[in-house]
C-alpha cells in the first residue's frame, strides 16, 4: 500500500514546477511530508526549498520534544536566512544574495554539495517568496517546493505556488470528530468555486482600484474608498443597496466580518461574495455554516489546485488516532486523497 501511495503522490508532484505545503495546526505533520516527498522525488528531480517565514523552534517547547529536521540531497537547492547557515550541515556553495531583510538576516540561496540537514526560513510576504522562487528556477531547479508557515496560508495562492498539500492531524485536537469536521472546513475553503465568467472582469477592476466594492444585477460596480475590510464592518453595512448583488472582497478576510455580515443578514440574503483566493478567510465550520443558511455563497477570483491531504494521527501531546479510522472519516468529508504519510494509508 505504501509503494503504491508514494507512487500516486510522486506522479501527482511531477507536472508542476512549485508546490507549497501548508498545515492546519502545529505538528500536524508538514515537515514530515516534506521530507517523505524529498525522499521519494530523489533522482527525479532537482528540488529547491524554501519556507514563508519560519515555522516554530528547533525543539517544541510545550511538549519538549525535538521537531523533525529537513534532509536534502546534494544538488539540492535551498533558500534560508544568513543567521541559519551555521544550521544547515551541507557543504554548501552560496549562489546567491537576494537583498531581501528577514529578522534571521538576509535570504541567501546556495546549492547542496553534500546530502545533509538544513534549517530554512524565507520572506514573510509574497513578493519576496517569488522574487526567490524564480531565482531558484533560474539555478536550475526542476520544482520548488514552499514549507508554508504556521497559520500563514498565502504560499498556496496561484501567484506562489501551481498546487498545494494541505497536512492535518492529531495535535489540532483530542477531539477526532472535530479534526475531521475542521480540516474538511478548510478543504473546503481551499476548494470555493470560482465566480461566474460573467462578472469576474468586473471583480478584476474592483481589485484593481481598490480592495472592496459591490457589484449589482446589472454589473454596475461601486467601490468603497476603504484600505482593508479589517475594522471597516460599518462603513461595508451602510454602503449596501437593494440592487446589489455580490460584495466583492480584497486582502485576508476576518471573522469579525463575516459574524457582521451575518447580524445584518437582511441585508446579505441571496449576495455572492466574491474573494481573491480560498487562502484570504478565515473562519471556522461554525460561522462558514451560518453564513450558508441566509443564504450568502461564497466564491473566489483565482481557485486554488489543492492535490491531497495529508493526515498524522499522533500527537505529541500524548494521544494518537487510529490510522484508519481516521482517514476514512476524513475521506468521508472531503474529495481529494487523503494519505497518512507515516502508516501509509490511502
Amino acid at each position: 500500500m505504501l509503494e503504491m501511495n508514494t507512487k500516486k503522490m510522486i506522479s501527482s508532484l511531477l507536472p508542476y514546477r512549485s508546490v507549497s505545503i501548508i498545515g492546519m495546526e502545529k505538528n500536524s505533520g508538514k515537515t514530515t511530508t516534506l521530507n517523505y516527498i524529498l525522499k521519494n522525488l530523489k533522482g527525479i528531480k532537482i528540488i529547491g526549498l524554501t519556507s514563508i517565514g519560519r515555522d516554530g523552534e528547533d525543539c517544541d517547547r510545550v511538549t519538549n520534544t525535538h521537531k523533525p529536521k529537513i534532509y536534502v540531497e546534494k544538488g539540492s537547492i535551498v533558500a534560508t536566512a544568513k543567521n541559519l547557515l551555521c544550521k544547515c550541515d551541507i557543504t554548501k556553495e552560496i549562489l546567491a544574495t537576494t537583498g531581501i531583510s528577514t529578522p534571521m538576516g538576509e535570504i541567501i540561496i546556495m546549492r547542496a554539495l553534500s546530502n545533509g540537514y538544513v534549517d530554512i526560513a524565507g520572506p514573510s510576504y509574497n513578493s519576496a517568496l517569488i522574487k526567490v522562487r524564480d531565482l531558484m528556477l533560474n539555478f536550475g531547479c526542476d520544482l520548488v517546493l514552499i514549507d508554508g508557515a504556521l497559520s500563514r496560508k498565502g504560499s498556496a495562492g496561484n501567484l506562489v505556488s501551481e498546487a498545494t498539500i494541505l497536512t492535518t492531524g492529531a495535535s489540532f485536537s483530542s477531539d477526532l470528530i472535530k479534526v475531521v469536521e475542521e480540516s474538511g472546513h478548510n478543504v473546503k475553503m481551499l476548494q470555493l468555486p470560482k465566480c461566474s465568467e460573467k462578472i469576474e472582469n468586473v471583480v478584476r477592476k474592483i481589485f484593481k482600484i481598490g480592495k472592496i466594492g459591490f457589484i449589482d444585477s446589472d454589473l454596475n460596480m461601486e467601490v468603497l474608498d476603504l484600505p482593508t475590510s479589517l475594522n471597516s464592518y460599518r462603513e461595508i453595512i451602510d454602503a449596501v443597496k437593494l440592487d446589489y448583488k455580490y460584495l466583492v472582497l480584497g486582502g485576508a478576510i476576518s471573522k469579525g466580518l463575516i459574524e457582521s455580515i451575518i447580524q445584518n443578514r437582511e441585508l446579505f440574503k441571496n449576495f455572492t461574495i466574491v474573494i481573491e483566493d480560498g487562502t484570504k478567510i478565515f473562519i471556522d465550520s461554525n460561522t462558514y455554516h451560518k453564513l450558508s443558511m441566509i443564504p450568502v455563497k461564497l466564491e473566489v477570483l483565482e481557485s486554488i489546485n489543492l492535490l491531497y491531504l495529508t493526515c498524522n494521527p499522533t500527537s505529541p501531546y500524548g494521544y494518537s488516532f487510529e490510522s484508519k479510522k481516521i482517514c476514512e472519516l476524513l475521506k468521508t468529508t472531503i474529495n481529494i486523497d487523503v494519505i497518512d504519510i507515516v502508516g501509509g494509508e490511502l
